[in-house]
């Protein structure tokens, strides 16, 4: 559909600038109506934007950005005082005009030794009327009663509307077909599939060989030796949508697609150094549980072997320690073993519990969440207490007393109830213990099952447990 074509784009004013040879950079934006402040230069980075550089008025709308060092290539900004901006692209020319109108940026601008830039804004403008044509037409598609002949009308000029924004791309591409714009349009375009689609034998469509065959061609719209598509969101945008909607949630299927990615991207240092970041960064915040599996994977593979050239001693050592310190507690890892005080001041380890599931919890009475998840444990602990499930509750606080008067006010005594006020067991550092409450759910080998969950949702994983071995019976 059309809007796709937009999705990326409306958010943004782009302008392709080309030239040839000169030193440094001079950019004079004439804004007429603007005659106080300054205007800023800023360029995108990934999903961000930093500033480069500010001018500050010669005269009333005249501004220059100048110095002695060229840009690198990229989108950049212009942005007038109230944040109101456009955007252009940098390219090999770096010495050119630019005359607007305040408020008026698209329909305004133009360009005085760059037309790259100038094609660019016609093109700007165009595809600004192909989504005001293309709105109305949703707009009407949308409406109640909006009879099956017109719908299908309606159809046929979307996608003629589509069509002519596909060939007033192809039309920019072969006109600059080295241009960061021309590289930026084409890949944002979604990978080619076969026409007529992929069939199993009955004939009907194979949609597990589709979405193979779709994830195997994501990147092919991708020029990764061009390192200007990082000073564009588009690299990034793609980037995010492939490991965020494309690429099963399951971490050994990220990793494999994750060293895939990064082996195409060997061809240029910048777009290697920017995806490495990219997705251990992703990765290390991701709150999807199981995911720290790829933090690691990608710490030990391209940190700790020392591919990551550009990571300073100290953050290498504090990627390591924090790598090293998840890794005994992905999925599937047995628990690591801790020797707690029972309240009579008695030992109690973790692997001395016999039990089909054990719940390991951590939390303090004092604990606002606490105090909402501990009765809601306490029923689910209820529930399938007959099924084999125990809680190895284990209580930081440093003042016993409040620990001792808390097992009586939720009358939970029938849990294995534990502390360790002074901390000897490590079990903070050994279980990544930085807030309460926090959960781990473990099965009879004391292997990792869950981790980091609601009660709820803890019990629906024990349900499927216990379904999955009554159907294997």
């Amino acid at each position: 559909m059309i809007r796709k074509v937009f999705f990326s784009i409306s958010l943004m004013v782009f302008a392709c600038i080309v030239s040839f040879g000169a030193t440094g950079y001079r950019i004079q934006v004439n804004i007429s109506g603007l005659d106080q402040g300054n205007v800023l230069l800023a360029y995108h980075f990934g999903d961000r934007q930093f500033l480069q550089d500010t001018a500050h008025i010669e005269k009333p709308g005249v501004f220059v950005f100048e110095g002695q060092n060229r840009l690198d290539p990229g989108i950049y900004l212009i942005v007038a005082p109230g944040n109101e901006f456009f955007e252009i692209i940098v390219d090999q020319n770096q010495h050119f005009t630019i005359t607007t109108i305040a408020n008026q940026f698209l329909e305004k601008t133009r360009f005085y030794q760059s037309p790259e830039n100038e094609a660019f804004f016609e093109y700007m403008r165009f595809i600004r009327g192909a989504g005001e044509k293309a709105a109305a037409i949703n707009e009407e598609l949308g409406r109640e009663g909006t009879t099956m002949e017109r719908s299908q009308a309606l159809n046929e000029e979307l996608k003629q509307l589509n069509a002519s924004v596909i060939l007033q791309q192809e039309a920019y591409i072969k006109r600059f077909p080295d241009g960061l714009f021309s590289k930026v349009l084409l890949a944002q375009r979604e990978p080619q599939m076969p026409d007529p689609p992929l069939t199993k034998a009955d004939g009907t469509p194979d949609q597990v060989a589709m979405y193979q065959l779709y994830k195997s061609r994501f990147w092919d719209n991708i020029d990764f030796v061009d390192e200007r598509l990082l000073r564009t969101p588009v690299y990034y945008n793609r980037l995010n949508t492939f490991f965020t909607n494309v690429v099963v949630q399951i971490p050994d299927s990220i990793i494999v697609e994750a060293d895939r990615l990064i082996e195409k991207t060997r061809v240029n240092d910048d777009m290697f150094r920017y995806t490495i970041w990219f997705i251990t960064s992703h990765f290390e915040r991701s709150q999807i549980m199981g995911h720290d599996a790829v933090f690691v994977h990608m710490i030990e593979r391209y940190y700790m072997t020392g591919e990551a050239t550009w990571v300073s001693q100290e953050n290498l050592r504090q990627l390591t320690d924090r790598a090293m310190s998840l890794k005994p507690l992905l999925i599937g890892k047995v628990a690591p073993d801790i020797n707690m005080f029972l309240p009579d001041q008695t030992n109690k380890r973790l692997h001395q519990v016999n039990a089909r599931f054990t719940v390991l919890y951590f939390w303090d009475s004092e604990c606002s969440h606490c105090k909402r998840v501990t009765p809601q444990l306490q029923q689910m602990a209820e529930r399938f207490r007959d099924k084999g499930l125990l809680v190895f509750a284990v209580n930081t606080e440093t003042d016993r007393s409040l620990w001792l008067n808390a097992l009586e006010t939720y009358g939970i005594q029938n849990w294995i109830n534990v502390n360790d006020i002074h901390n000897l067991s490590g079990y903070r550092e050994r279980y990544d213990v930085y807030s309460v409450p926090t959960l781990y759910l473990l099965d009879g080998d004391k292997r990792i099952l869950a981790k980091r969950i609601t009660v709820d949702q803890m019990a629906e994983i024990i349900q499927h447990e216990l379904n999955r071995a009554a159907e294997t019976n």
